[in-house]
């Protein structure tokens, strides 16, 4: 079986794995939610109707009830799952780092994962001291490779007696992963395709400071549930978290997609900027779906996709996108 390299795991960014947790945990309280809105309509039903049909629509409920609890106890294994791997990725992550920088400052290279002596060779002593002390130094770098691969392989272990089936395979092994050096992105990808993780220059990509509160805003809320007609305050449809993030920067645009079509500026495709709105879907009356330009280079965008996802990043020029608006 492969592992993480060290490459990857130098250059990781163990946090970004924290929110993929933390998107399984709202994702869990969505379903605790709707597991909850269950039981309230079961009692609704046996106070108020009497007869063999609501004696089916009772067991219905009910058994719809236990697939939800069931669902929960899923999502609750998989973010315990995950929280253990990101605090063991993140301690063999510090702990590489530390090595490397300790390693490097006493003239030894890391490159690769190999430590080297570069230093020109003097005493037979002092050779034999430096050997000791680099070889010490590589100990604990596979040591650190050992712990990361290990939590990168225990999400893919979990997800396969939780969700057998799933194909979690990665281009470093059986770990979960994009085969590019992205550990532990399987879970939001296997429940929800197409999510990306959080670009290092998100909080600077805006070319003002208020495209940039859109997508700061809009950024807090990964992870939240899709609800259709929900605009918030923790759930909201494409076009609830569109209206929401820019009333957040202090811009009010209409509530639906096909109304910010047909009401805000337009924007040329191949101008568009972080934080302007792209839409899809034309239909009758407009367009069906809009989500938050985050980065044109990459075509990437924050979205509220459909029911059953949560709030991600995705990329909108795989999804052909119909036009732009930019709200002012």
């Amino acid at each position: 079986m492969g592992g993480i390299t060290y490459d990857d795991l130098l250059n990781a960014t163990p946090h970004q794995y924290k929110s993929t947790a933390d998107a399984w945990g709202k994702w869990r309280d969505a379903v605790d939610k709707h597991g909850g809105d269950l039981l309230t309509v079961n009692q609704h039903v046996s106070g108020n109707w009497d007869s063999a049909a609501a004696s089916e629509a009772h067991a219905f409920i009910d058994a719809k009830h236990l697939k939800v609890q069931e669902s929960s106890r899923i999502l609750a294994q998989v973010e315990s799952t995950l929280t253990t791997a990101y605090t063991n990725f993140a301690e063999a992550h510090n702990k590489l780092v530390q090595t490397v920088q300790l390693a490097t400052a006493n003239g030894f290279d890391c490159t690769g994962g190999k430590v080297t002596d570069t230093r020109p060779p003097t005493d037979t002593k002092r050779d034999t001291d430096r050997a000791t002390i680099q070889q010490g130094y590589q100990d604990d770098i596979d040591a650190a490779l050992k712990e990361a691969t290990s939590a990168d392989s225990s999400v893919a272990t979990a997800l396969r007696d939780l969700m057998p089936g799933t194909d979690l395979s990665s281009g470093n092994g059986t770990g979960p992963g994009n085969g590019h050096g992205t550990p532990l992105s399987a879970p939001v990808d296997y429940a929800h395709s197409g999510s990306i993780p959080v670009p290092a220059n998100a909080s600077t990509l805006a070319p003002n400071p208020r495209a940039q509160q859109i997508i700061n805003w809009a950024l807090t809320k990964l992870g939240d549930p899709y609800v259709w007609g929900a605009a918030g305050p923790d759930r909201f449809d494409c076009s609830g978290l569109t209206s929401q993030a820019y009333h957040a920067a202090g811009i009010d645009i209409p509530r639906t997609s096909d109304v910010q079509w047909q009401q805000e500026p337009s924007v040329p495709a191949g101008h568009e900027q972080p934080g302007d709105l792209v839409f899809f879907h034309m239909g009758n009356s407009g367009p069906g779906h809009v989500g938050i330009v985050l980065d044109p280079e990459k075509g990437t965008m924050i979205v509220a996709p459909h029911t059953g996802s949560y709030v991600q990043i995705q990329n909108y020029k795989t999804q052909n996108p119909i036009g732009f608006a930019r709200p002012t």
